[in-house]
């Protein structure tokens, strides 16, 4: 496609995926945004501003914080791709802190920051248009970054009601990232006797930090094999994902008639699993993802977040100008003592 001619985008991207070449709507800012550029790159660009007019109950935000979440991470690295998505998709984000613009909304009024879950139709951009049934506004006294926790920390803790009482309980994690470390500490505040957070990567003083009163430093097939009848735990939470041998590690882990959440995002449609141990021990296994109701979880984790607000100072380890996105995904895809929650933050 060569300069001057008809754009084929004129409703969405105004980069030419062809060509390379950048069209802008009549009158329309440039904004940016940012795309893929091959597994684990991401590259800025500019597209047109999107104004088309808001539908009933949505808002249009500007972006101001993002948090970066391990489900980002195979699609960033092509793993897992959007159906019908060009090769040069958007980059993966969707916890999401941002300022409302334009409303159409009776809950979200111009003016307010809000957090919630978005990003998913445009990625990491400038702009969205977002439904108000995701988002709840921010409290004042939490900075941009930091109250991106709001959107994952709700997740784990809609997850947690779901569990059998933990009060008493032998319980453990697998996987010490920033989901395992959240699920150490709800589960330490409902009661559990005993929490184990089991990780090959060195992050013994955060999961104590966050409720463990001890860290396994070995992956959870080496663990699950060490464990006798009389230090089996009642509770296995898989905080990994993206592959089965995890969950297969739960569930040989756990004590006769245990439970297990299955909480890590799968990158595979089929996973193989241990049956004939599930039926002969009596097992429970347990799994899913937030589907709905997000302003209820939203309002839970932000007035959970407030009240444990000293406890999760530190939980966003590193904040990263989206200037250098490319930075922060490449922080977040690699595992490592000292980086817990990457925020990706605003101008």
């Amino acid at each position: 496609m060569q300069a001057g001619r008809i754009s084929l985008y004129p409703k969405c991207e105004t980069l030419c995926p062809q060509c390379g070449h950048l069209w802008r709507a009549k009158g329309g800012a440039p904004l940016w945004a940012y795309r893929l550029d091959g597994p684990g790159f991401v590259s800025r660009y500019e597209r047109a501003d999107d104004d088309r007019k808001l539908g009933p109950g949505q808002v249009r935000l500007r972006f101001k914080a993002a948090g970066l979440c391990g489900s980002d991470m195979p699609k960033l690295n092509g793993i897992i791709v959007r159906k019908g998505a060009p090769a040069n998709d958007y980059a993966p984000v969707h916890e999401m802190v941002a300022e409302v613009i334009e409303s159409a909304s009776g809950e979200l009024r111009v003016g307010q920051r809000v957090v919630g879950s978005g990003g998913g139709a445009g990625g990491l951009c400038e702009l969205h248009v977002e439904s108000d049934q995701k988002f709840i506004p921010v409290p004042d006294e939490l900075g941009d970054a930091e109250a991106v926790t709001i959107q994952s920390l709700g997740t784990v803790l809609r997850a947690a009601s779901l569990f059998p009482a933990v009060a008493g309980r032998r319980v453990a994690v697998i996987g010490a990232g920033p989901i395992g470390l959240a699920f150490c500490h709800v589960l330490k505040q409902r009661g559990a006797a005993h929490l184990t957070s089991v990780d090959p990567v060195d992050r013994d003083a955060a999961a104590r930090h966050f409720g463990a009163d001890e860290f396994v430093r070995m992956r959870s097939t080496q663990w699950a094999e060490s464990l006798g009848d009389e230090s089996r735990p009642d509770i296995v939470v898989e905080a990994v994902g993206h592959q089965h041998a995890t969950i297969t590690d739960a569930l040989r882990a756990v004590v006769s008639q245990g439970f297990v959440y299955g909480f890590g995002s799968p990158d595979d449609p089929d996973y193989v699993l241990l049956y004939q141990q599930v039926y002969e021990r009596g097992l429970t296994l347990r799994a899913g993802r937030t589907l709905g109701g997000w302003p209820g979880v939203l309002r839970d984790s932000r007035d959970y977040l407030l009240r444990y607000r000293e406890d999760f100072k530190g939980y966003i380890s590193h904040e990263i100008p989206v200037s250098d996105a490319q930075v922060a995904y490449s922080l977040y895809a690699r595992p490592a003592a000292g980086r817990l929650k990457v925020a990706i933050v605003g101008s």
